[in-house]
């Protein structure tokens, strides 16, 4: 079928992106506006609140669900899995020889000189892994057929064990995947699990470590992932929703339940992911070409790089230890958000972070039972946020956040005002050095960069964050705390896929041409049968992973047949991310990779805002900034018209988030509705 448009009038398209502690709606209307809403999160059942928020949201915009013709969804079921470590059993079929592989990992410790230190325990324990007689060659050559004899046992063991789901990988098997295929069609018949699947139908990428771990980290999540959108679509059906649930992935793009369920490991960033896509298409529309985007949660703060209007990406990460081998966006994540704990350390120092009060009970200000001060409560009682957040939705109970303050600050041995001001000063420190290792790590020039603020919290740190890592600026988008939600909205259908190659001149690259006119042929099916979209829509990037001869990783770099063009593009690559280039290493061409997209056919546009003088001030409170207390202006946004510029120290308010401008600072708004801070001189 073709992309749907909303050729209907009364046509909605809805996004809905579950975080920590709120779920965030974006409901894009008929008219290209964008309606945004904020409920609870609920934990112990994300579906809940997902309901819950699309059913507001709808009314308050006097929509149906029935007029709901797009649905996207961002989760964060399958991190959440692996963090809380409640995913499946899982079991895991090798070769011969390698039932250690997870175990062994790369014989590295995940910190040099910490000895206490340790890797994650494998998610497919030495009880569940066995070991088949088979084996390849490294060019995928048979050497020793599948010992079917010995697979009728293990199959029996594997029975017996009954794990939930079995992963069957082999050894270069990204070559010639056969004996995986054969394996598993045996378990599937013997039924000796609900799900059997094999390694290359997750990644068919070389290094078997890599491989295996992004494979069992796919079974680990799938059941959660599975039961999770099969229910949630049942929801949607049953309250009348009729649109397709799509669901965002780690990529940037977005993949259907039916293969999100097959696939769950792609979801694993899936609720950050939509923060950067939304970030990179404001960054092009801007016309900003260096942007670093910092997206604050309640618990987490993400930051991504964005060049051109490109968020980088990198084809291998990992999630709690865990390597994952598959194209994700390069986001950093810390343990920093507006409900990140402040705690003293056994040395008597102030510290905050990583550990949350989370949703419920929250911080002591939201009035739920929680005791513990976190970063919200410090902005709180600095009067950054005045008595209740979501437009009144959510008051703030000021006198017993103040009270237990006083008791922490005693325990540090602070007055209040400098033990709520040391809490961000701490909280902003580690949102620096978490910007600076994507930027200033990887050759970039901080003094040319734009800082993108978004989520809950990032409006409330952007001015102190520029300010004390000298960036040029801070834009804050049109609804930042629901901008994960709004980056979704545009979000294309997107999939990739990756074969392991060898070339090392030009003599060798028709193979390569060869394997990625199969790799696209692949996608276009893939795209057609999966996801029912039809190849006229699909667009194909073609690409390749080359690095010096000797160099244990690469770089990707678009595709051309011209070997002295891709050369020059790789070196230019190659000292853009590391600052030198090597003209006279040999260069080795090792991943075909090919991506297909297929976007929207109308984008969402911001609605226009008009121009007028400065408006006056909603009201005024003592704010506290810079180690004094100012009488400070307080402005809604949505009542600041576009170039009426405001000077600091000033708090802006609106529905989804709170922005403030320190002193020596000025803002204003742009016609498309985003909020440029600046130093008082600099415009």
């Amino acid at each position: 079928m073709p992309l749907p448009t909303p050729e209907d009038e009364r046509a909605c398209r809805v996004a809905i992106d579950t975080g920590g502690t709120f779920t965030d709606i974006a409901v894009n209307r008929p008219d290209n506006s964008v309606f945004v809403w904020k409920v609870p999160s609920t934990p112990h059942a994300p579906d809940e609140a997902v309901i819950a928020g699309l059913t507001e949201a709808l009314s308050e915009v006097a929509a149906h669900p029935h007029e709901v013709a797009h649905f996207v969804h961002g989760t964060t079921v399958a991190t959440n899995t692996v963090i809380t470590r409640t995913g499946a059993r899982v079991g895991l079929v090798t070769t011969d020889g390698f039932r250690d592989l997870l175990a062994i990992g790369h014989q590295t410790r995940p910190s040099l000189y910490d000895q206490t230190a340790r890797r994650p325990h494998p998610l497919a324990p030495a009880e569940l892994t066995w070991e088949v007689r088979e084996r390849l060659a490294a060019d995928g050559s048979e050497l020793t057929p599948v010992d079917q004899a010995q697979l009728a046992e293990v199959t029996s063991q594997i029975r017996a064990a009954e794990p939930d789901v079995v992963v069957v990988s082999l050894l270069n098997a990204y070559v010639n995947p056969a004996h995986e295929h054969e394996i598993v069609e045996v378990l599937r018949k013997a039924g000796v699990a609900r799900s059997v699947f094999a390694a290359t139908s997750v990644t068919s990428e070389m290094r078997e470590y890599e491989r295996t771990s992004t494979a069992v980290l796919n079974g680990y999540v799938q059941p959660k992932i599975a039961g999770y959108l099969d229910r949630l679509d049942k929801r949607l059906s049953q309250v009348g929703v009729p649109a397709r649930l799509w669901v965002m992935q780690s990529n940037g793009g977005l993949l259907g339940s039916r293969v999100a369920q097959e696939q769950s490991v792609r979801t694993v960033l899936s609720g950050l992911a939509g923060g950067v896509v939304g970030a990179a298409r404001w960054a092009r529309q801007l016309d900003l070409p260096s942007v670093v985007s910092i997206d604050i949660g309640g618990t987490s703060t993400d930051i991504a790089l964005i060049r051109n209007g490109v968020p980088d990406e990198m084809t291998a990460g990992e999630i709690e230890g865990y390597p994952l081998r598959m194209p994700m966006v390069d986001v950093h994540t810390i343990g920093a958000g507006g409900g990140s704990i402040a705690w003293q350390d056994s040395g008597d120092s102030l510290r905050v972070g990583p550990h949350s009060a989370g949703a419920r009970p929250g911080p002591v200000c939201y009035g739920q039972g929680g005791t513990d001060i976190t970063v919200t409560d410090a902005h709180a009682l600095l009067g950054r946020l005045g008595d209740s957040l979501l437009d009144g939705r959510l008051p703030l109970d000021l006198p017993v956040a103040r009270h237990r303050l006083s008791e922490f600050a005693r325990k540090v041995g602070l007055g209040d005002t400098e033990t709520a001001a040391g809490i961000l000063h701490v909280v902003n420190a580690t949102m620096g050095r978490g910007i600076r290792k994507v930027s200033i790590e990887r050759g970039v020039d901080l003094r040319q960069c734009t800082l993108m603020a978004f989520g809950g919290a990032g409006p409330l740190h952007a001015s102190e964050l520029i300010r004390e890592l000298g960036m040029r600026a801070a834009v804050v988008p049109p609804h930042p705390g629901i901008a994960s939600a709004v980056g979704m909205l545009d979000t294309p259908v997107r999939h990739d896929f990756a074969r392991s190659v060898s070339a090392m001149d030009a003599s060798e690259l028709p193979s390569v041409s060869a394997a990625l006119d199969s790799l696209a042929a692949q996608a276009r099916d893939f795209l057609a049968d999966s996801e029912g979209i039809s190849p006229a829509d699909a667009v194909i990037e073609r690409a390749v992973d080359a690095r010096y001869l000797g160099q244990s990783f690469e770089l990707r770099v678009a595709w051309t047949d011209d070997f002295a063009e891709l050369r020059r593009a790789f070196d230019t690559i190659h000292e853009e991310h590391y600052g030198f280039c090597d003209p006279d290493a040999a260069l080795e061409i090792v991943t075909a990779r090919v991506t297909v997209t297929a976007a929207w056919q109308e984008q969402h546009v911001e609605p226009h805002r008009t121009t007028g003088g400065v408006p006056e001030a909603v009201g005024r409170r003592r704010a506290h900034f810079d180690g004094e207390w100012y009488d400070t202006p307080v402005y809604r946004r949505e009542q600041v018209p576009a170039h009426a510029r405001l000077t600091g120290p000033l708090v802006l308010h609106q529905l989804d988030s709170t922005t403030v401008i320190c002193p020596g600072q000025a803002c204003w708004h742009d016609e498309h509705g985003f909020l440029h801070i600046h130093p008082e001189e600099a415009r």
